[in-house]
């Protein structure tokens, strides 16, 4: 059984995922679609994804290679629209969401966050600002 994320565009170009249980395959593959969706607005943004449990993901290193299968599929597009991600992730997991991180094929600001304030913040500040769009409100 898929596990439901949370998908907020509300705040666009600020766009957030939450996951409140770790994710499957069916759950990760729903997470790249919609992502998949945003890009193909082209317009850019930023991903601010809110991951609360332990562990995230539920085989990492499958669930990994299928999130770098997509990116790549998706290419030098995704890396024009998708500005920067921030990760909001339980202290317990940091270390190895980082790691998981570092295996993906990724060329843009990214960041892990123990609160959300201060993703948003980073988020604002360093990836939505320099490319002159604000968000209204949170």
């Amino acid at each position: 059984m898929s596990i439901k994320l949370e998908c907020d565009e509300t705040h666009w170009p600020l766009a957030i995922l939450v996951a409140e249980a770790p994710m499957d395959a069916a759950s990760v593959s729903s997470a790249l679609d919609r992502i998949q969706r945003w890009q193909e607005r082209q317009q850019p943004f930023a991903l601010l994804l809110i991951a609360a449990c332990d562990p995230v993901l539920r085989g990492d290193a499958m669930l990994s290679q299928l999130v770098a299968q997509r990116i790549e599929s998706v290419g030098d597009a995704l890396q024009r629209s998708l500005l920067g991600v921030a990760i909001v992730a339980p202290t317990a997991i940091t270390e190895a969401v980082r790691q998981s991180l570092a295996r993906l094929p990724l060329d843009m600001p990214l960041e892990i966050f123990e609160k959300s304030l201060p993703a948003v913040e980073w988020l604002c500040r360093t990836v939505l600002a320099p490319a002159g769009l604000t968000i209204e409100s949170l």
